[in-house]
């Protein structure tokens, strides 16, 4: 052997011991570390909706999965007040991507939509279905909406997955509540969205699956806890209203490139939810103002649930929300009862029907 081979199997096996000791130390780290439990469990290096939602995320089961599109999707096959998530990843029939002759409407939006707490038999989107059948018209109506969602994810879901079901029209029921509520301001919808799809923050999701790393994480976090206080200018709404209002300007743009048309819903909230957050109604009038600057169809439910709700319950709702909530057009602040769902239903279909979105009905 020679002088040469001789210094680089030295330079070799140096290399080697370099690794393979720093790994051997690793592994018995991590083995001390696992075998007492006392490392935090694993979750994503990000806050993608909240601490117990994104324990959810990372099981392999529950209603909800982790999505680097969107943040969170319903999972398939997860089941939902008596049915399962269809294996498209929506509530509702499964409707196959390729198209039949029937009119094809996408309905997006949030836990109201989606039906939250109801079977999704009972939601607007079937409801229009059925009513829309029954007066002869050729209808699918797809329920694509997620609970927590706000314009940004919704976007990112068109862009994404709803498209591809080439819908004829996209009815978009945002900004009841979700866009407006506080976060970071550098964990708003946008930057978190574009943060997951990092390499940075691949590897760090890579490295939550060690105990040791997850140990060492939190001991670095409990150094710091205490230390800073939220200043108010720390925080941001989760979708600004600048922010809400591109959004929303984005997603006609896509429908309509899609050979589309998006038809905008003003959500209904509760008169004591709407006393708790104010700032929902900057919502509110952003997407009035944009319906009719844009010119698109609107289905203005919050007006309809309003004059409904003061026939039933009258102001006293804001000072006693408990009365009647369950026989009327509300379960909560911000989510239709059935009877809700079905005059939602109403308004979009004269939405519709005033636009001239329905041929053929009777």
């Amino acid at each position: 052997m020679t002088a040469t081979q001789k210094r680089a199997r030295r330079i070799a096996g140096g290399l080697a011991l370099g690794i393979l000791l720093p790994l051997a130390l690793f592994s018995m780290i991590e083995f001390l570390v696992v075998t007492t439990g006392s490392a935090p469990p694993e979750q994503d290096p990000l806050v993608l909706w909240n601490p117990h939602r994104d324990q959810e995320l990372t099981e392999s089961k529950g209603e909800f999965r982790f999505s680097r599109q969107w943040l969170w999707e319903p999972r398939p096959g997860a089941m939902v007040y008596g049915a399962p998530i269809n294996r498209g990843g929506y509530r509702g029939p499964y409707y196959p991507e390729e198209r039949s002759d029937r009119l094809r409407i996408a309905v997006m939006g949030d836990s109201s939509t989606y039906a939250t707490k109801l079977s999704e038999d009972a939601s607007f989107a079937r409801v229009l279905e059925t009513a829309l059948r029954e007066r002869d018209c050729s209808v699918e109506v797809l329920n694509f909406g997620v609970i927590g969602f706000t314009i940004a994810q919704g976007l990112r879901l068109y862009e994404g997955r709803v498209r591809t079901y080439r819908p004829d029209i996209v009815i978009a029921a945002f900004g009841a509540v979700n866009d407006q509520h506080l976060t970071l301001a550098d964990l708003v919808d946008e930057k978190k969205l574009t943060r997951i799809s990092r390499l940075r923050y691949r590897i760090r999701e890579f490295l939550q699956r060690y105990a040791s790393i997850r140990l060492l994480n939190q001991l670095r976090a409990g150094e710091s806890d205490g230390q800073h206080e939220i200043e108010q200018d720390q925080l941001a709404s989760r979708v600004p209203l600048a922010d809400f209002e591109r959004c929303l300007r984005d997603l006609h743009r896509a429908v309509l490139a899609d050979g589309g048309q998006l038809v905008l819903v003003s959500p209904p909230r509760r008169f004591d939810g709407e006393a708790r957050f104010p700032r929902t109604l900057e919502y509110t009038e952003a997407l009035l103002r944009l319906a009719r600057e844009l010119d698109l169809p609107l289905a203005d439910v919050r007006e309809s649930f309003r004059a409904g709700d003061l026939e039933a319950l009258g102001p006293d709702l804001l000072e006693q929300p408990h009365l009647g909530v369950e026989s009327t057009l509300f379960i909560d602040p911000w989510h239709p009862s059935p009877a809700g769902h079905r005059r939602y239903a109403v308004v979009i279909g004269r939405a519709l029907e005033r636009a001239g979105l329905l041929p053929g009905v009777r």
